[in-house]
Parts: structure tokens; C-alpha cells; sequence
């Protein structure tokens, strides 16, 4: 099971009680806008940079760094989530970036490299999630595997457009010098840092050949960590925060390692990298408070439905959704994720503030 303890939920708030939701998410709302692929460029092998243009007219999707948005051309049956690689600021009008590796089971990525898509039509529905820049000073301790490089890309982004008053490292886990992609301008953000504090760029390569022109760091990126930078003290985890973002064994893996060293879960922050292969979200209704929240940033219809009635047999779970004036039942108690309809995005359990 997939750790949500990034959400931050008061698991322990007994039942019956109504906490506060949590000011930076309440009455946030999902957009569903139509888009235009405006461009797809190679950064690497087997990664793209994807720029979609929204159409003009209506609200704007108005992300911050960190976020993700879900992306669906109409042939399509689910949509994708995809973290913006851009800080806001630094978009044009309209514009969001994001990094896409192409997988070969990958039905949106098989789709978007199969043959020039610049100019087709999709749907992209955002902002979703809370992953970002956090309004302390403490140093940040920023760890990136594969497309993690997009979230992680961005909040560096905004800190420096910010002039963030702290230091900075970045740790970027890849297996070979030809999966690296972006360092010329990761190491242009260390040059346009706060002037009294300092950006670190640490690419490390875990199947780099022996005996080639790479000097620099080897290994896992989790290990490297924890012995030339935790054990060593050149950073203090009692004085940090930290920001994941990638697979989900690298963060479980650097998660462990920090908590282990006597990181509180209070300073780490992440956004894993989850797909279909993940278990899907279940609702708690014994602990919903009916804020709707969920229902706000759900990024498809049918992903989390009302309904009047849930059976289980031997060929799985089904519900009956509730129509106005057709069907009876009680809203409190009755919100249901259709895990065939899911998408593995979690925005609905990021968003919650009851821990439901």
C-alpha cells in the first residue's frame, strides 16, 4: 500500500469530530480546459519536452511549482498525470510544460512519440496536488529520479525567480550520462541564486560504464546521500526540509533513510510517481465531513461517484449511483471510488482534509 503520509491527514482525529480543512487547499477546483500540442522537443533518448497551449478564453489552470495537471487526447480512454516542469512565471500565456518519458506500455507516451502530434487537440484538467516550495527558510534537500526531474525542475525554478533567502541541493538519480538531460540550465539556476546562498547540482549514475570520461558521482542516489552527505554532516537533517519526487521505491527508500536519521515526517515532502499497477484510494465515509473537496479536484466524471447502494460478489464490487428523483440515499456515507474509473492521481486524497 502506497504511503499517504505526505497528505498529512489527522489519522488520529477520532471519529465523529470535524477538523479544519487545511487553508492552502480548500475550495481549490479542478479546470478542465481544451489544448493544443504546441510542441515536442528531445531532451533525451527516451524523454520529451511537451508544451501545450490552452485555448484562449475562461479561467486559467493557474498551477504553482510542484503541481501536475492530467492530459487526454480524445482517442484515449483515461487521462495521464504529468507534474508541470515549469514554474508558472516562467510560462507563457497559456503555456504549460511538462517532461514526458516514453514508456513502451505507455499508452499516452506510445501515443504522443508515434508520429508528430504538434497541433492535435487534448484535454488537460489542473492543478492537482499540494507537492511545492514550503514558506520556511531551512535548506532544501531535493532528491529527483527519471521524469521526477519535471516537479523538482520547477520549485528550483520558482525559487530562484523568489530569490529564496536558503541553500539548496539537488541530487539527480539516473543510470547513464545519456539519461541526463537539463544540467546546463540546472547549473545557470545556481548561478542566478540568492547571492548569500548556494545551489548544489549532484547528478548521480548508478550503471555508468567503469573507465569512461564520468567523474562524478556513482551509485544509488538514496545511498549516495546518506554516506557523503548525511553521515558526514555536510547537511543537518534536524534543519532541512526535504522534496522527493520519482518511483516510488526511491522515495520509500530515502524516506526510510531520513526517518532513520531523525528526520520528523513533517519535513519531508514528496510526490511519487504512482500508475494503474497502484491500489487505488477507498473512501472512509465514517470520517467524511461533506466539504466536497474531493469532488472538486476529481480530474474525470466517474472516478469517485454518489451512490445508493454497493454490492460485492465473486466478480467484483458494484455500485448503483444515485439519480435525483429516481434513486434514495443519504449523501453522508455514500461517496465511492470506482477503481476501474481511477487514475491513480490521489488528488482526492491530497486534497481532503478530514483524512477520509
Amino acid at each position: 500500500m502506497p504511503d499517504f503520509s505526505r497528505f498529512n491527514n489527522p489519522l488520529d482525529t477520532p471519529v465523529g469530530s470535524n477538523p479544519a480543512a487545511d487553508p492552502t487547499m480548500y475550495s481549490r477546483h479542478v479546470l478542465i480546459k481544451e489544448g493544443t500540442v504546441k510542441s515536442v522537443t528531445k531532451l533525451t533518448y527516451d524523454t520529451y519536452e511537451l508544451i501545450v497551449h490552452c485555448d484562449d478564453g475562461g479561467e486559467a489552470l493557474n498551477g504553482s511549482a510542484g503541481q501536475y495537471a492530467t492530459l487526454k487526447p480524445e482517442h484515449i480512454d483515461k487521462p495521464r498525470a504529468y507534474s508541470f516542469a515549469r514554474a508558472p512565471e516562467c510560462e507563457k500565456p497559456g503555456e504549460h510544460t511538462f517532461f514526458i518519458r516514453l514508456i513502451h506500455s505507455g499508452v499516452f507516451s506510445g501515443w504522443l512519440f508515434d508520429k508528430d502530434r504538434v497541433g492535435e487537440k487534448l484535454t488537460i484538467s489542473g492543478p492537482l496536488g499540494s507537492f511545492g516550495l514550503d514558506s520556511s527558510d531551512r535548506p532544501m534537500l531535493c532528491i529527483a529520479g527519471g521524469s521526477g526531474m519535471s516537479a523538482i525542475f520547477a520549485i528550483l525554478e520558482h525559487a530562484v525567480v523568489r530569490q529564496v533567502a536558503r541553500d539548496a541541493f539537488f541530487f539527480y538519480g539516473a543510470r547513464t550520462q545519456k539519461d541526463l538531460y537539463l544540467t546546463d540550465e540546472i547549473r545557470q539556476f545556481a548561478e542566478r541564486w540568492h547571492p548569500d546562498f548556494k545551489l548544489e547540482f549532484i547528478p548521480v549514475l548508478s550503471e555508468e560504464p567503469e573507465g569512461n570520461d564520468w567523474s562524478g558521482a556513482r551509485g544509488l542516489v538514496v545511498d549516495y546521500v546518506n554516506q557523503r552527505y548525511l553521515q558526514t554532516g555536510k547537511i543537518d537533517v534536524s534543519n532541512c526540509v526535504a522534496y522527493f519526487c520519482g518511483p516510488p521505491p526511491m522515495i520509500d527508500a530515502g524516506i526510510d533513510v531520513l526517518q532513520g536519521r531523525g528526520m520528523r515526517p513533517e519535513q519531508i515532502r514528496y510526490d511519487k510517481f504512482e500508475d494503474a499497477r497502484s491500489p487505488a484510494p477507498v473512501i472512509d465515509n465514517t470520517r467524511c465531513v461533506l466539504c466536497d473537496e474531493c469532488l472538486m479536484v476529481k480530474p474525470i466524471d466517474k472516478c469517485i461517484v454518489e451512490i445508493a447502494a454497493l454490492h460485492a460478489n465473486g466478480n467484483g464490487t458494484r455500485y448503483k449511483a444515485i439519480q435525483p428523483a429516481q434513486t434514495s440515499g443519504l449523501y453522508y456515507n455514500s461517496l465511492y471510488i470506482d477503481d476501474k474509473e481511477c487514475i491513480r492521481c490521489y488528488a482526492c486524497v491530497d486534497a481532503c482534509p478530514a483524512g477520509a
